[in-house]
C-alpha cells in the first residue's frame, strides 16, 4: 500500500557504512602529469583531508587503483592492471599509485570499458557503497568517434550499454575527470564534442559527474578538489538513496515532480545537508557543504528509479521510463 503522500516516512536509520572507492587511471602516454598529481594528492591529502570529512558519517573508506591502456592491436603489452587490493592506509594507496607509469596508447579511443568492467569485479565489502573515479583524456572504443575501430580482442558482449546496466545494478556512482583540451578534440560527424557529451551523459545515469580539468600541473588544486568532491558528493547520494529508496519507489505512482517536491520539503525541514561539486567554465573545481537542493533531490530520486527499473517487467519498466524521462 502506498505511504502517506503528505508525510513520507523517515526512511531507514542513518548507519555508519563502508565506502569502497575504485580509482581508474588512464595510463597511456599523455597521462603522466595527472598520475604525478594523483601521487602528490595521496601523499599530502588523503589521510588529513578525506577521512576527516567522512568520519562523522561513514565507518571506513577503502581505495584501490585500476590502470588501463589500449588493446594489444594498438601495440600495448597489457590492457588493464587489476591486481591491487582495497586498502585503508594512505601509504598503501600511495604505493599503488607509485607503480603507475604512463606509456603506450594507440588510435585515440582506449580501453575504458574494459577498466570499468574490471572495477566491477572488485572485492567489495558486504553492503559497501561503491564509488568509481575515472581519469582520462580519450573516449572508449565504440561510441561513434569517426575512424574508430573496435579491437578484435575486445569481447563482443562487453558493450557500453552492458557496462552502464551493470554499474546501475550494483549502485555504483561513476565520476569522470576529462583532461582538457584533449578530451574536447574528439568530435562526432556533426562537429559536436562527442566524447564530452558521452561521458557527461554516462556519468549522470549513474548519479555521478563529468569534471573537465585543464593545465593540471599549473592548477593541481582542481584535481585534488575533483577527487575529494566527487567522493563526498557520491557518498552523500548513495547514503540518501539507501535511506529513502523504499519511500521513493513506493510513492513513484504520484509522478516524479510531486515526489521530488515532497521529499525535498521533508529533507529541508529536517535540515539535511550534503556536499556539492562545482565546475566553472575555466575548469576550476571546488566543493561545498550546505542545505540539500531540489535539483539534488531530483538526482537521488532518478537514481533510485533507474535502479528499480532494472528489475521490473516490461510493462512496469515502460511506466518507470515515463517517470525518468529522456535518458
Amino acid at each position: 500500500m502506498p505511504g502517506n503522500v503528505n508525510m513520507p516516512g523517515s526512511g531507514k536509520p542513518t548507519l555508519q557504512v563502508s565506502h569502497d572507492v575504485v580509482y581508474i587511471q588512464d595510463s597511456t602516454g599523455s597521462q603522466q602529469p595527472y598520475i604525478n598529481i594523483a601521487r602528490q594528492f595521496v601523499r599530502t591529502n588523503v589521510a588529513t583531508i578525506l577521512k576527516p570529512e567522512f568520519k562523522a558519517r561513514y565507518a571506513k573508506v577503502r581505495f584501490r587503483v585500476v590502470a588501463f591502456r589500449d588493446h594489444r592491436e594498438q601495440g600495448d603489452k597489457w590492457i588493464v592492471q587489476n591486481a591491487n587490493p582495497f586498502v585503508e592506509d594512505a601509504g598503501a594507496l600511495e604505493a599503488q599509485m607509485a607503480a603507475l607509469e604512463a606509456s603506450g596508447g594507440g588510435d585515440g579511443p582506449e580501453a575504458q570499458i574494459d577498466a570499468l568492467d574490471a572495477g566491477l569485479h572488485s572485492n567489495f565489502g558486504q553492503n559497501a557503497m561503491k564509488l568509481f573515479f575515472l581519469i582520462t583524456d580519450s573516449p572508449p572504443h565504440g561510441i561513434g568517434i569517426p575512424g574508430d575501430v573496435i579491437p578484435a580482442s575486445h569481447p563482443d558482449a562487453l558493450t557500453q550499454a552492458v557496462i552502464l546496466k551493470n554499474l546501475q545494478a550494483r549502485k555504483v556512482i561513476l565520476s569522470v575527470v576529462g583532461c582538457q583540451p584533449t578530451i574536447g578534440y574528439y568530435k562526432g560527424r556533426d562537429g559536436k564534442p562527442l566524447a564530452v557529451d558521452w561521458y557527461t551523459d554516462f556519468a549522470r545515469k549513474t548519479g555521478g559527474k563529468f569534471i573537465p580539468i585543464a593545465n593540471v600541473t599549473r592548477n593541481p588544486t582542481a584535481m585534488n578538489n575533483a577527487f575529494v568532491g566527487a567522493v563526498l558528493h557520491g557518498g552523500d547520494s548513495l547514503a540518501l538513496v539507501e535511506k529513502h529508496g523504499d519511500y521513493i519507489i513506493g510513492e513513484s505512482y504520484r509522478g516524479r515532480s510531486a515526489l521530488v517536491d515532497t521529499l525535498h520539503s521533508k529533507l529541508s525541514a529536517e535540515g539535511e545537508q550534503c556536499h556539492e561539486l562545482h565546475c566553472t567554465d575555466d575548469h576550476n573545481v571546488s566543493y561545498s557543504h550546505g542545505p540539500i537542493s531540489r535539483a539534488r533531490v531530483d538526482e537521488i530520486v532518478g537514481k533510485a528509479l533507474r535502479h528499480q527499473e532494472l528489475f521490473m517487467t516490461e510493462d512496469q519498466s515502460d511506466l518507470m521510463s515515463s517517470l525518468l524521462g529522456p535518458g
